[in-house]
């Protein structure tokens, strides 16, 4: 009864409120102009039958900057202490055309491809060695050999374009990658569904987690994050049948207490978005990946990877030519034996991208 009376004040308030500018018209008084947003204010949270009073906090306050936007600006991994490993963990969003070509966030997200074929071709070409995060994994913590020029493939958020697009291109080449996926966000559109998951996960690719509602978890509070975590370990486990072990933080947002949890919720690893490719058993919940993304030309990619200039006939496949854009200088020169690479500090400023190729 007192929910229903509180609700017909509320209603008789509004309609004053509403009414207020009628009556003042008369008067030849000017009102000023009553936004949602002052009403929502007046209006108690549970009236919205939301919980949590999501509706009126996020009409009543300002909306922050997207973290995406944080992820877009490149940061530089620490500098590895103790013995290294070199290997590039490259990680891709979308293998798509951009569909608003304003959408500049969207563009820097996007590999056409293309591209995205030209570039496994290089990696096939140049006898580079794609292995998978785990195989890195053990590698980093024992510091032992790897094959000659290894790189690790992964993708970020489950897109439907991984397994529509980006799959049949690395399957052609007998390539592995990990797809980590937003639990919450299966069968969405743009977005795998569970039976494409389960899909990819016969085909011999890993599926990692990435979170239900792929939140930043440095904003969390930490039951928030801890759920986050666990929880979508658990859905990607109940699905697929078996353990899922790797885990990539949303946005590249994560603190040492997500690290910890991510530990002990049985993660054998965890990615980051801070740029390099040196890494050492100490950073197995913070690993550096390089991003790549729309706009970066063939020859920027060989650099990353540590791979020769492209040929002019590589050039032209993509629309280049031989007058491309060099590969970044001081790009680390891979090498078949666990022998750690020099200055891996300066190696990764090297190949630290400028902010305009992803914007």
């Amino acid at each position: 009864m007192h929910r229903w009376t509180t609700r017909a004040t509320r209603g008789g308030t509004l309609a004053l409120l509403l009414l207020i500018p009628a009556v003042l018209a008369g008067t030849g008084l000017r009102p000023a102009p009553l936004t949602a947003a002052s009403i929502v204010q007046g209006i108690a949270a549970d009236e919205l039958d939301e919980p949590n009073g999501l509706i009126g906090n996020r009409t009543a306050r300002p909306m922050p900057t997207p973290p995406v936007l944080a992820e877009l600006a490149t940061k530089k991994a620490p500098v590895p202490s103790g013995p290294v490993t070199y290997v590039p963990i490259l990680y891709y969003h979308y293998i798509r055309i951009n569909p608003n070509p304003r959408d500049r966030v969207g563009l820097s997200l996007s590999t056409p491809p293309a591209m995205f074929r030209a570039q496994m071709q290089y990696l096939a070409d140049h006898g580079f060695h794609v292995i998978s995060l785990h195989q890195a994994v053990v590698a980093i913590k024992n510091h032992s050999g790897l094959p000659s020029r290894p790189v690790v493939l992964t993708f970020d958020d489950g897109y439907a374009d991984f397994f529509t697009t980006a799959a049949p291109i690395l399957q052609s080449h007998g390539f592995t990658a990990t797809s980590f996926v937003i639990s919450g966000r299966m069968g969405w559109y743009g977005f795998m569904t569970p039976s494409q998951v389960v899909g990819a996960d016969a085909m011999g690719f890993t599926i990692g987690a990435h979170t239900v509602d792929h939140v930043a978890l440095a904003a969390q509070t930490p039951a928030r994050a801890t759920w986050e975590m666990k929880q979508s370990k658990l859905t990607l486990e109940e699905l697929l049948g078996h353990p899922v072990v790797d885990f990539a933080y949303p946005y590249g947002s994560f603190n040492q207490y997500d690290m910890a949890q991510a530990k002990s919720l049985g993660f054998e690893t965890a990615v980051s978005t801070m740029y390099g490719t040196a890494h050492s058993a100490g950073q197995l919940f913070l690993l550096s990946r390089m991003r790549i993304g729309g706009g970066l030309p063939l020859s920027y990619f060989a650099g990353v990877v540590g791979g020769p200039s492209p040929t002019s006939a590589e050039l032209r496949s993509v629309g280049g030519s031989p007058t491309t854009s060099p590969a970044p200088s001081g790009a680390p020169q891979p090498s078949p034996s666990p022998t750690p690479i020099p200055s891996p500090s300066a190696t990764a400023s090297a190949l630290s991208p400028p902010l305009s190729l992803w914007l």
